[in-house]
C-alpha cells in the first residue's frame, strides 16, 4: 500500500519539478490515513503548506481544523489532498527590484498535469465520499461551475462511483463575514456530520 503512495509522490515530485511553463514554489503531496472513510481536497499549497509539507495548515487550515473537531473528527482520521500539488505563484517586482511572490489559482493546465494523480490517489484511499474545498476541485470533480449552486449537497460522480460532497473553501470566511454566509457554512459541516455517521 505505501508503495503505491511513494510512487504517487515520485511523480508528484517529476511533474512539478520538470514543469517549467509558469512559476511554482515548491510542491507537496496528500496527507493523513489511506483507508478513510472521508477524503477532503482542496485548490492547492500555499507557503505555509510548502514549508511544513502538509495540505492546509495556514490560517484556513486552523478552520478547518476546528470545524472538523466539531464534528467529531480529527486530523488523523481523514485524508486531505489537493487537486494541484504544486505551489502557483505570481513574482511582482516594484520598482526598487523588491521581489513578492503571492498565490494564484492553478490554471486549467495545472490541474490536467495531475488528474491521474488525484484519481489514482482517490482509489488507493477508496473514501465513501469527497468534500471539494472551493471551486478548483469542484470543477474537476463535479460539472458545476460554482459553488454557489451546489454547495452542502451530494453529487455522484460516476466515473469514479463516489460521492462528492462540496464546500466553500475555509479561506471563503475571511473574505465573506455576513452571518448569513456563516450559518450557511455551518450548516454544511452540520450535513456533513449527518452523512459521515449514517
Amino acid at each position: 500500500m505505501n508503495q503505491t503512495l511513494e510512487q504517487l509522490k515520485l511523480k508528484i515530485k517529476t511533474i512539478s519539478e520538470s514543469y517549467k511553463d509558469n512559476p511554482t514554489g515548491g510542491w507537496i503531496t496528500g496527507d493523513g490515513p489511506i483507508n478513510s472513510k472521508i477524503m477532503f481536497v482542496g485548490e492547492a499549497p500555499g507557503k505555509n503548506e510548502v514549508e511544513q509539507g502538509k495540505p492546509f495548515i495556514g490560517m484556513a487550515g486552523k478552520r478547518f481544523e476546528s470545524y472538523l473537531n466539531k464534528i467529531g473528527l480529527t486530523r488523523d482520521k481523514v485524508r486531505i489532498t489537493n487537486t494541484c500539488f504544486f505551489r502557483p505563484i505570481k513574482i511582482k517586482e516594484s520598482k526598487s527590484g523588491r521581489k513578492t511572490i503571492s498565490n494564484r489559482p492553478p490554471r486549467s493546465n495545472e490541474i490536467k498535469l495531475f488528474k491521474e494523480i488525484l484519481d489514482e490517489e482517490i482509489k488507493l484511499v477508496s473514501p465513501k465520499i469527497i468534500v471539494t474545498l472551493g471551486n478548483v476541485p469542484l470543477k474537476r470533480l463535479t460539472n458545476y461551475k460554482s459553488i454557489g449552486e451546489c454547495h452542502g449537497n451530494t453529487i455522484y460522480n460516476e466515473e469514479l462511483n463516489i460521492n462528492i460532497f462540496p464546500m466553500y473553501h475555509p479561506s471563503s470566511l475571511t473574505y465573506n463575514r455576513s452571518e448569513e454566509f456563516l450559518t450557511s457554512y455551518e450548516n454544511d459541516w452540520n450535513n456533513l456530520k449527518k452523512i459521515v455517521e449514517d
